[in-house]
């Protein structure tokens, strides 16, 4: 069980919100604590009531945000009778320390997992306040307590948060399509980056979800709207379109427009867009097809939505990583990732495919070997002499023939540049020369056996006198 703490400073604005969900049949009233009027469950819901019975509790000269409002939700899976809901209600208020407070408990059922939510005030009759220390910590321990008692699902710990934020597909004909798509359109606005309306709009496709974007001008001013269309899996509209200021806020004009200029430092970031582009990049040259590519980026938390004209041509790529929550055209990544580019790899055949792959910048996994074109031999990679004393280091192996053919990928370890070939030396300079010597110290001591230690200072002096440097003579006038 999960439960959400928000605060507040307008009681009717908390009140509504309950009240509008039980007019519209999507919430019940399962109890009133020292409210006026009745107290037992209804299906209606006395506004006037609710506010005198706040009334004397709403001084904001003492607290700024007097509003407690709070939503406890149980898993999918739990199942509480409505006795139950109103007795974990009753007992996390008077834990929390609001149990001589006003308040109501309504069941909402405007999602698929039933809920409730508690609204009540922070300053008591006598003037003092319920403090809200550490309110996030305590009402964690007490849903620990619940799901034990009432043998709930506990909730998994950096799972909660991400479980009840998640955006779901709208479908229609399933109760409350307004409401699937309020939650849908708020979130994900809330959520994701995007550098432009047009972006937002393919994000929100992959939700069954649709905008059109409408101006006009009255009065001598322009005005700009949204309005959101629900549609099936193939895009088409269904059911009526509805206005984003009858919908939510935050898929208004104003609101979609902050979150652009608040998404573009992100989206210029290469901290965003580099590892995006790199993995776009990778399933590019691994893939041979739009399905396969499509299907590649998937795999790792990237929906690519391609737009195409009625010839069948491609005419945009958009990429939506669920993972850092952005969405990018791919105009924004670079022209390597532009529409023509993936026209020209996957609907001509006789592309020239090494001319338009991006260049990779980091090691990719080996594509299978049905997918392998042109491919070039690969460089035996040579051994750095230290390799013989570090022994997580394999020489390697000799190279079979024909030499085993890959892309051109790079594959030297990190930390180890490619030497020469000992066939072919290439000494330069003294340091090197003297490096030689002694592998060739050591070749004669692993040939001949251990050297005396007569036999080893010989060998020392002789190397002394050979690399000794030449003094420069001077003349005397």
């Amino acid at each position: 069980m999960v439960g959400r703490i928000t605060k507040g400073a307008s009681i009717r604005g908390v009140l509504e919100y309950n009240a509008e969900k039980v007019r519209n049949g999507e919430a019940t009233v399962l109890y009133g604590n020292l409210v006026l009027g009745d107290c037992e469950q209804s299906d209606t819901f006395d506004m006037r009531r609710a506010l005198l019975s706040f009334q004397p509790y709403l001084d904001t000269r003492k607290i700024k945000d007097p509003v407690f409002h709070v939503s406890l939700n149980p898993d999918i899976t739990d199942c509480l009778t409505d006795a139950q809901l109103t007795e974990i209600a009753r007992e996390y208020m008077e834990r929390m320390g609001f149990g001589e407070q006003p308040y109501y408990v309504f069941k909402h059922r405007d999602i698929d997992r039933e809920h409730i939510h508690i609204v009540s005030v922070r300053l008591r009759d006598d003037g003092s306040i319920i403090s809200d220390s550490n309110e996030r910590y305590r009402t964690g321990a007490i849903m620990r307590d619940i799901e034990q008692r009432y043998g709930l699902r506990p909730a998994v710990k950096e799972q909660e948060q991400r479980e009840f934020d998640t955006a779901r597909r709208v479908e229609y004909g399933r109760d409350n399509l307004k409401q699937q798509m309020k939650s849908a359109v708020r979130l994900l606005a809330e959520q994701y980056r995007f550098g432009s309306i047009t972006e937002f709009r393919t994000l929100l496709n992959l939700y069954n979800v649709d905008l059109e974007e409408r101006k006009g001008e009255a009065d001598g001013k322009r005005w700009n709207g949204i309005v959101y269309t629900a549609t099936d899996e193939r895009g088409k509209w269904v059911g009526t379109p509805i206005k984003s200021s009858a919908l939510t806020p935050k898929g208004g004009y104003t609101f979609l427009q902050k979150q652009i200029a608040r998404s573009d430092a992100d989206i210029k970031s290469e901290q965003i867009k580099g590892p995006i582009r790199g993995t776009v990049a990778r399933a590019m040259h691994r893939a041979r097809t739009q399905d396969e590519f499509v299907h590649l980026l998937k795999a790792d938390g990237i929906d690519a939505i391609f737009r195409q004209n009625a010839a069948g041509r491609i005419t945009g790529a958009t990429f939506v990583d669920h993972r850092t929550k952005t969405v990018l055209n791919g105009s924004r990544l670079g022209k390597s990732y532009s529409a023509n580019v993936f026209q020209e790899l996957f609907n001509n055949p006789r592309a020239d495919r090494a001319s338009l792959l991006p260049k990779l910048t980091a090691p990719v996994p080996a594509p299978a070997p049905a997918t392998l074109r042109q491919q070039t031999p690969q460089k035996p990679e040579a051994q750095r002499p230290e390799a013989t004393a570090r022994q997580h280091i394999v020489p390697p192996k000799p190279a079979p023939t024909p030499p085993r053919q890959t892309e051109k990928i790079r594959t030297e370890p990190r930390g180890l540049s490619p030497q020469p070939h000992p066939a072919q030396p290439t000494p330069r300079g003294i340091g090197e020369s003297l490096f030689r010597a002694a592998g060739d110290l050591l070749g004669q001591i692993t040939e001949d056996g251990p050297m005396s230690q007569e036999e080893f200072e010989a060998m020392r002096r002789n190397l002394s006198r050979k690399r000794k440097p030449r003094r420069k003579r001077t003349i005397s006038r």
